[in-house]
């Protein structure tokens, strides 16, 4: 292997702290770009310098011309983009960053994974089953497609982050129950970003592979479990277990990378149809994903892996891992009892599986429910800052 080529990692949250610790570990001289001068991924000890650049949603053109620069003092790194506007923007800067390895798949492929109709139409012919998906032109072809899909259906943004001059904006996901509520969701949803999509609702639960591929071969995968979420009726895992790769999902995964071309991480979303098991291709998110100390701690180091392809090299593949490890993010785990505490039991951000208060306090009280995610004893200061910004700031 090529040592000790500088990596750069643009980012400063959980999935930054985890590539820092990551390469950090292996003895690679890691920079981290964050948004102000304290910063998790910044403050651990395995990061070498600290620069601040401008912070995508707010300005991605400084953020852009602070990129072009760093890269024109120290050409040669790893750049290691950790959230989808990072990565949005770095990508527009590819033809002008000479002697920078990005090791993630071509502008035309990123757009593909980025696009969801497109998504959809592509999985389709490489025979994955998609939801039914739609692109209305407005509120009342919206309502006619609905009727034609059957309520509930679920309304998404064409893309999740769209990059405008003011920075970049976020679509968020609805289901949607009734006319009355499209035609509202639908005319909001399309002042955010244009021409949100509607798609047939699959009943089932959702099922996530995280994959790390060289050029369309499948290197490492992983899968695990959410145990506890923020909010409780589903969304960041705050507690959650390694778990097998479901193999109903190991073909299409590997049939749609290879398709793909693929290079680089991703997260692949899919919805497995509670009436005959069927998996469907949901999205593709071309990131690293917010648990990924998970996977290393499991036996899975996708952001070393990541390097070594950035270098040109052809690591073996890891498709093992430790099964029944557990992760837990301490202050978003407060948050979900937090949520619990104040809500009652019918309220929608409660998940339906019913759990007392009392119940509730003593499983976050549990000190050996899960493997610290922020906090380590031989790095502790970024547990110190997440917790100084929890409590010093806004939530």
């Amino acid at each position: 292997m090529i040592k000790f080529a500088e990596a750069l990692v643009i980012g400063e949250g959980r999935a930054a702290l985890a590539v820092v610790r990551s390469l950090g570990r292996q003895g690679i001289p890691v920079t981290v770009a964050g948004y102000s001068s304290k910063t998790l991924a910044g403050s651990s000890r395995y990061a070498a310098k600290r620069i601040v650049i401008p912070h995508p949603f707010l300005d991605p053109d400084g953020m852009a011309r602070a990129l072009r620069e760093e890269a024109q003092k120290n050409p040669g790194r790893v750049w290691i983009p950790v959230t989808d506007e990072t990565l949005a923007v770095v990508d527009g800067l590819r033809d002008s960053l000479s002697g920078i390895r990005l090791p993630f798949p071509p502008s035309s492929v990123l757009e593909l994974a980025w696009d969801k109709a497109k998504l959809a139409e592509f999985a389709t012919v490489c025979g994955l089953h998609v939801p039914r998906t739609l692109r209305p032109r407005h509120a009342r072809e919206a309502v006619e497609q609905a009727v034609s899909l059957g309520f509930p259906v679920i309304l998404k943004p064409a893309r999740s982050k769209l990059r405008t001059k003011n920075g970049f904006r976020e679509g968020a996901v609805r289901i949607i129950k009734d006319q009355k509520d499209l035609i509202s969701a639908w005319n909001r949803e399309n002042d955010n970003i244009p021409f949100p999509l509607l798609q047939e609702n699959i009943p089932g639960h959702g099922e996530g592979v995280f994959i790390l591929a060289d050029r369309g071969r499948v290197v490492a995968r992983f899968a695990h479990r959410r145990l506890r979420e923020k909010p409780p009726s589903g969304g960041v895992s705050v507690l959650r277990e390694s778990v097998p790769v479901p193999q109903i999902l190991i073909e299409p995964v590997d049939r749609l990378i290879q398709a793909l071309g693929w290079h680089g991480a991703c997260m692949i979303e899919f919805r497995i149809d509670a009436r005959d098991g069927k998996p469907y291709l949901m999205e593709i998110n071309p990131r690293f994903w917010g648990s990924l100390q998970l996977a290393v701690d499991s036996g899975v180091d996708f952001p070393f892996l990541l390097y070594r392809l950035a270098l040109g090299e052809n690591p073996e593949s890891v498709l093992d891992y430790q099964m029944g490890i557990r992760s837990r993010w301490l202050l978003g785990d407060l948050d979900h009892l937090i949520i619990r505490l104040k809500r009652h039991s019918g309220h929608s951000d409660l998940s339906s599986k019913r759990v007392g208060k009392l119940h509730a306090v003593l499983k976050f009280l549990n000190p050996f429910a899960g493997k610290q995610e922020v906090f380590r004893w031989n790095d502790m200061k970024p547990a110190w800052v997440e917790l100084m910004k929890y409590f010093g700031g806004p939530k």
